[in-house]
This record gives C-alpha cells, structure tokens and sequence, in this order.
C-alpha cells in the first residue's frame, strides 16, 4: 500500500493532454462491458463490506488480506467511474499500473463503536455536499464531452473539479466503510488532510440534528398517517348503475355512481392495446372543506383479481383533465379511465387526495 499520505485514502487522475474524439463520441457504447463488470463485482462488494465490519467489531481491525481485496476491488471501480466520466481513455486494466488510481494506508487499528451508525450519522453533511457536487459534475461532464469532440481534449479546470469531486466522495465512502478513523476534509484538493476537530464536531451536531429529524418525521408520519375507509361494492351493481355508499374522507365527500366495462371505442378517444380493456367509473365528489382540494390523477389507484396495480389511463373533473382544483363548497363530476386487461376483473380501487402518507384513503373493494 502507499508509504505516507496527508489523508490515508488517495485518489489521483493523471492530466490527459489529448483525448481522442471517436473513442469519446462512442464512450456510451464503449463503456457497456465495464459497467456490466461492475454490476458483477457489486454483489461482491456488499459481502465485503459486511466481513469487514464482522472483523472490526471482533477484532478491531481488518485483516490484511481482506483489506487489500478490498482496496483493489473499489481501485477497478473507481477506474472504471473515471473512465465512464471521460477522465481518461484507456480501457481500465484489472491490474498495473493507469492514469486513475486509489489507494488507502492500512489502518493498524479501527474503533469498534464506530462502525456503520457513528460514521453514518458523522458522513452526513459529507453526503449532502457531494451528492450536490455529484449533479455539478453531470453537466460538467456533458460540457466536456462536447468540448473533447471539437479541441480534442478536456478543459483542464473541469478536470480538476470532477477529479476533485471523485476524490471528496471516495474519502467519505472510505471512511464511512471504515477502511479508515480518519474523518475526511471537506475539500477536493488531493493535498488536503484530515479535518479538524471543529470541522469534525460540527458535522456530528448536524448529523444527530438530521437523524432526529428523520426520526421525528417517521414517527410523525406513522402517528398522523390518515385512516383507511373501506366500502364494499356489488361491482354488478355499479355496472348497473346503483351507486356505492357515499364516503366521507378529510371535508370530502366522495359518490361512486357507476362503472363502465368494457368501455367501447366510441365512448372515448382512447385505444386499449390488444388483450386489454378500458373500465371507466364516474364520481362525484364534493368538497365540504374550507379550503380548495386538488385533484390529481396519481389520486387512484386501480388493483385487479390478479393482484397487479394500475395507474389512471385519463382523469376527468368537471370536464378538464386533471389535475383540477374543486373549490370549497363546490361538486364535480369526476371519470377515471383504468386499462385492464380482457378476462381479469377489478378488485379494489383507492381514492387517496392529498400529501402521500398523510392522506385518508377511501377503498372500493368490489365483490
């Protein structure tokens, strides 16, 4: 491994002076083998990883052997990002020497109470940074595909960002895998050392503080999640035209009139594909709320017999396609399109208005 190093984990991009047009222009193409190779080492990855905390929680150190594995294991894949991101042309080796190499400072001892949730909460405001420098680094690299194709090499300061984002983040994944204590420096330059003390308690006040959040929310979430109305339909009957019991949910009131199946081509624009039907229900929907109430098609939800979900084909309120708003104290006739296919029956269909998690849902289970 490396001698010495102002952080244990490096990473380095050697400066390209030319790039090749064609090889650039078809790296999308080029590239497809890497990448199925890397969704194959991935499983590996995992199993990894996993072994490696087992030994720091028993031991309290990696074994050397399975340190090395894992060093060289993300060395191919942080060669095969630089390549994918136009770094370097070269086709990245599965070992010797490339342009793009990763390295880490085997750590003697690793603190056990550290592992997995302390770096997790710890690495969080080091997520959020990179994860914004990560979506720079999107158009960065499309700015410089083109660029590449007409001079015929990259910008050496978009070079120097994307290498310096690939650097700040394999530091944190190398920290948060615990293949170093060493928290990591917010900066992308390849001379930076580890944080500071501020730097590092800081980052822990913010991380618990996001945690908690987290938490809060979740539990907030579970607490005011919205109840569940269920009403059992003679789906028969509705075809028939005998309405469902009228529902009530948040203010809402909501009369299913009537469902229509199959509908033909000439009650609607729309085309079924083959071994497909359409099934249309018609509401309507009153708003007893103080407020206006926004309708959306993501708003139903269609199961059949089979157990598969669908989502609306068309949602009609007072005669304009959703989204609509119903004003306070307002009725509107509602049709909802559905695509089933031939010979399989609905078996329930949820009306669920408002934020996701916290909406009531008013279920039409028919029979």
């Amino acid at each position: 491994m490396i001698d010495a190093a102002p952080y244990p984990v490096i990473f380095e991009a050697a400066y390209p002076e030319r790039l090749s047009r064609w090889k650039t222009l078809l790296r999308i193409f080029l590239a497809i083998p890497v990448l199925i190779f890397w969704a194959a080492v991935s499983g590996a990855g995992d199993g990894v990883i996993m072994a490696s905390w087992l030994a720091i929680i028993v031991r309290g150190r990696i074994p050397r052997w399975l340190f090395n594995f894992s060093v060289a294991l993300y060395r191919w894949q942080y060669r095969a990002l630089g390549y994918v991101l136009l770094l370097t042309e070269a086709y990245p080796p599965f070992e010797g020497d490339y342009p793009i190499n990763f390295d880490v400072l085997y750590p003697d001892r690793l603190t056990r109470w550290k592992v997995l949730i302390w770096k997790a909460i710890t690495a969080i405001p080091h997520f959020i940074v990179v994860a914004v420098l990560g979506i720079i680094v999107v158009f960065v690299t499309i700015v410089a595909w083109f660029f590449i194709l007409i001079a015929g090499r990259y910008p050496r300061g978009m070079f120097d960002y994307v290498a310096g984002v690939i650097r700040w983040s394999v530091r944190v994944n190398a920290y948060f895998l615990s293949l170093t204590d060493e928290y990591p420096p917010f900066n992308l330059s390849a001379t930076a050392g580890p944080a500071g003390g501020d730097a590092y308690l800081v980052s822990s006040i913010i991380g618990f503080l996001l945690t908690g959040g987290i938490i809060a929310g979740s539990v907030a979430g579970i607490l005011l999640r919205g109840e569940e109305v269920e009403v059992r339909v003679d789906y028969a009957g509705l075809k028939a035209g005998r309405p469902a019991d009228s529902v009530g949910i948040a203010d809402v009131w909501l009369n299913l009139l009537s469902a229509t199946d199959p509908l033909t081509e000439d009650e609607t624009l729309l085309e079924a594909d083959v071994d497909n039907r359409l099934v249309m229900f018609e509401f309507s929907i009153v708003n007893d709320s103080s407020t206006d109430v926004k309708i959306w098609e993501s708003d139903f939800r269609l199961r059949d017999k089979d157990g598969d979900k669908h989502k609306p084909e068309l949602v009609v309120v007072a005669g304009h396609p959703a989204p609509q708003k119903l004003k306070k104290d307002r009725t509107a006739a509602v049709t909802v399109v559905f695509e089933l296919p031939s010979g399989v029956d609905p078996a329930r269909l949820d009306f669920s208005p408002g934020f996701a998690g916290f909406q009531n849902t008013a279920k039409y289970v028919f029979e």
